[in-house]
C-alpha cells in the first residue's frame, strides 16, 4: 500500500513537503527545543486526576506511577502516539507506534535532560465499530485467520459507549484454537481483558498496559465521560471559531495543493470540528452546520440553538482531536503512521490560530516479521522479502518455473521478425515521408505492446497451472504481504506474541526501535 503523496516526500525529505511540515526530530537542537516548549507547560488537571484514578484501578506498576509523578512535579514533556482500539490489540503497528513512544521518550529525556514520559492515546470517540471488530493471524497451516465480533446493536454510538458482550467469547475461543499452543500468556493477558462487560478501549487499555507494563507507559481514553468537562472549553472554541478555522484549512488545501499534495481530511464549509451527541455520550453523534438562529444537525431534522448546545455532549473530529491531546499534555512530539502525518500536515495554521504549540512529527516504527517458515517459502520461490509488495499475478509470472523459457522463446519469435522488418524499412519509409517514418514507429511501438502484453498473459496462464508454486506463494503473502497488504497493517499481535512469546517481543521490540526513525526493518523471527 503506497503512502500519501505528502507522506512519501516527507519521509524522503523532499523541500516541497518540508516546507509544510518540518522534520524537526531530523535535528538534535529542534529536539531540544520541542522538549523544553512542552516542558514550559503542564498537564490538564482533570486529565491528571482522571489517570490517577486509573492508575489507583490498575495492577502496581511502579513505572507507570512514577510517569505520572513525573507529570504532576511539571517541568516534564509527553511523547504521544495513539490508534483505535483495535480487537486484541488491533494489527501489529498499534504495538509499533506504542514501542516507538516509549523509546523516543527515552531517547529524549537522555539527549536534553527533560523528562519525557510516553503516552498513548486510545482514540475511542469513533462510530465505526467494523474497523475495530476484527483480529487477524496466522494459523498453522499458513492460512490467514480473522476473528470478529459482532456489534451488540446497530446505533450508531462512540467506541466508548459500546461493550463487546458474548460474541467476544466466541472470537477468543476462535483466536486459541487458532494459534494452537505457544505462550500461554497471550490468552491469559486476552481473557484477562476482552470480556463481554468491557468497551473496546477498556479492552485495549488493559491489554496494552500489560504488554508494556515497567515501560512508563500511560494510556489515555479520551472517550471516557468522566473526561468531558475537561474537553468543553476545546470544543466551545472550535465553534466560537468555526468560520475562521475554515478558512484557515481551505487556505493550507490550496497551499498543499500548490505543492502537488491533497488534503486527506475533505472540508465541511463553515462546519465546526466537533461533533454533538443531543442523546450524551452513549448515543449519536451529528455533525454541525451553521444555519440561521443556530446550527442544522446532519443527518436530523431539527435546528438548535447555541444556547442548546451548552447542554450537549461533544466529540472530536480527527482534525480536532490533536489540538485536544496538546492542550490537555505538554506534548513535545507525536508518533504517526503514514495516514496520520498526512492530515497532520493540514494542522500548522489552527494550532497558529489557537496559539497552542504544534509538537514535533515522528514516524512510528515499521518492521517486516519474518520467521523460519516465511524464510524457507522465499528461498524455494527464489524471491526477496521486498518482492512480496508486487501484485500476486506478477509474482506468479515470477515464480513458475516453465513459464520462462517456453514464454521468451515464444515472445523472441513473434517480436523479432517484425522488428526486423521494421528496422528494414523504416529508413526508407522516412526518407520517403516523415509522416510514413512516424508511422512505421509507432506500428513498432504498437506491436512491441501487444506482444508482451500476450507474453505476460502466457506467463500468468502458466503460473496459475503451477500448483505447488501458487500454493507456496499464498502461504508466503499471508505471513508477509496479506492480501497485498503490509503485514503490520493486517496481521494481529497474538500469532506473533504466541510464537516468539509475550515478554520476548516487547523486549525485542524496544530493543530493535531506533529514535526517531521511521524505516521499513526486517526482523528475524525463529
Amino acid at each position: 500500500m503506497p503512502f500519501s503523496p505528502i507522506t512519501g516526500a516527507w519521509l524522503a525529505g523532499e523541500p516541497r513537503a518540508l516546507a509544510l511540515l518540518p522534520r524537526r526530530f531530523d535535528d538534535p537542537g529542534q529536539r531540544a527545543a520541542a522538549a523544553a516548549e512542552a516542558a514550559a507547560r503542564s498537564i490538564d488537571p482533570g486529565l491528571l486526576a482522571w489517570l490517577t484514578r486509573r492508575d489507583a484501578l490498575a495492577p502496581p506498576d511502579p513505572a507507570r506511577a512514577e510517569s505520572l509523578a513525573i507529570l504532576r512535579r511539571g517541568g516534564a514533556a509527553c511523547v504521544v502516539t495513539g490508534q483505535q482500539a483495535g480487537l486484541f490489540g488491533g494489527p501489529l503497528y498499534t504495538l509499533y507506534k506504542a514501542a516507538a513512544a516509549i523509546v523516543d521518550a527515552r531517547a529524549l529525556t537522555r539527549d536534553t535532560g527533560v523528562p519525557c514520559v510516553p503516552v498513548f492515546w486510545i482514540q475511542s470517540e469513533d462510530h465505526r465499530f467494523v474497523e475495530v471488530a476484527s483480529c487477524a493471524v496466522v494459523d498453522t497451516a499458513g492460512e490467514l485467520v480473522t476473528a470478529r465480533v459482532e456489534p451488540e446493536t446497530t446505533a450508531s454510538v462512540s467506541i466508548a459507549a459500546r461493550r463487546y458482550g458474548p460474541g467476544v467469547e466466541a472470537a477468543l475461543d476462535a483466536i486459541e484454537a487458532t494459534l494452537g499452543g505457544g505462550d500461554p500468556a497471550v490468552m491469559a493477558l486476552l481473557r484477562r481483558h476482552y470480556r463481554p462487560d468491557a468497551s473496546p478501549a477498556e479492552a485495549l487499555a488493559g491489554w496494552i498496559g500489560g504488554v508494556f507494563a515497567g515501560t512508563g507507559l500511560l494510556v489515555v481514553d479520551a472517550g471516557d465521560p468522566a473526561l468531558a468537562a475537561a474537553a468543553r472549553p476545546l470544543h466551545r472554541w472550535a465553534l466560537a471559531e468555526a468560520s475562521a478555522i475554515h478558512r484557515l484549512l481551505a487556505e493550507r488545501e490550496k497551499a498543499l495543493h500548490d505543492a502537488g499534495f491533497v488534503s486527506p481530511v475533505p472540508l465541511r464549509p463553515g462546519a465546526p470540528l466537533s461533533f454533538w451527541h443531543p442523546a450524551g455520550p452513549g448515543g449519536p453523534r451529528h455533525r454541525l452546520l451553521p444555519v440561521d438562529g443556530g446550527y442544522q444537525l446532519v443527518g436530523a431534522d431539527p435546528v438548535v440553538s447555541p444556547a442548546a448546545l451548552e447542554g450537549g455532549h461533544f466529540s472530536t473530529s480527527a482534525l480536532l482531536r490533536p489540538l485536544l491531546q496538546d492542550t490537555w499534555l505538554p506534548t513535545a512530539a507525536y508518533v504517526g503512521g503514514p495516514g496520520e502525518i498526512a492530515y497532520l500536515a493540514q494542522l500548522p495554521p489552527i494550532y497558529a490560530h489557537l496559539g497552542a504549540a504544534m509538537p514535533m512529527i515522528v514516524p512510528r516504527a515499521r518492521f517486516r516479521l519474518v520467521d523460519a517458515t516465511a524464510r524457507r517459502l522465499l528461498a524455494q520461490l527464489g524471491l526477496e522479502a521486498d518482492d512480496l509488495a508486487a501484485p500476486r499475478d506478477a509474482l506468479l509470472a515470477r515464480v513458475a518455473a516453465p513459464a520462462g523459457d517456453v514464454v521468451d522463446a515464444f515472445e523472441a519469435a513473434l517480436r523479432d521478425p517484425v522488428e526486423a522488418a521494421l528496422a528494414t524499412f523504416g529508413p526508407d519509409a522516412a526518407a520517403l515521408d516523415k509522416g510514413l517514418g512516424k508511422a512505421v514507429d509507432q506500428a513498432g511501438g504498437l506491436w512491441r505492446d501487444a506482444v508482451a502484453r500476450l507474453a505476460d498473459r502466457y506467463r500468468r496462464t502458466l503460473a496459475r497451472q503451477d500448483t505447488v508454486q501458487i500454493e507456496r506463494l499464498d502461504r508466503l503473502r499471508a505471513r508477509l504481504a496479506p492480501g497485498g497488504a503490509p503485514q503490520e497493517r493486517v496481521i494481529g499481535w497474538p500469532g506473533v506474541a504466541a510464537r516468539v512469546g509475550v515478554a520476548e517481543l516487547t523486549a525485542g521490540l524496544l530493543a530493535r526501535i531506533q529514535p526517531f526513525d521511521g524505516a521499513l526493518r526486517t526482523w528475524e523471527l525463529p
